[in-house]
């Protein structure tokens, strides 16, 4: 998986290929969301499983600036139903920077794990 989604979730990590929920989500509707509302807007969402993520090394920190720096704003953010976000962070962090209060978003149901471990 290029890209991926992982959550703990009743003690056990379980990791969804964000490119199949990408496609999941291309006819859903878009929104437009308060930046705020974002439950992970002040989570360490990069850096705090220490099993998968690299430490927030300067040159860590740098590498995620520069996927900032590249977001494509053209795509809206996804998340889940419930409100937790799946895909869009380095996305978020753009909107921030530029000084916007707003993004798109789309929702969807969490289907199944593709992996769980």
């Amino acid at each position: 998986m290029k890209h991926k989604h992982g959550r703990l979730i009743n003690g056990k990590r379980h990791i969804w290929d964000v490119e199949k929920l990408w496609a999941l989500s291309e006819s859903l509707p878009v929104h437009t969301i308060k930046i705020d509302s974002i439950k992970e807007l002040d989570q360490d969402c990069w850096f705090a499983d220490s099993r998968s993520a690299p430490v927030p090394s300067i040159r860590n920190v740098a590498l995620h600036c520069k996927r900032i720096i590249n977001a494509n704003m053209a795509y809206p953010i996804i998340l889940c139903s419930d409100g937790q976000l799946i895909d869009g962070g380095h996305r978020i962090a753009k909107a921030l920077i530029d000084g916007k209060s707003e993004i798109h978003a789309v929702f969807i149901p969490l289907p199944p794990a593709d992996v769980i471990e």
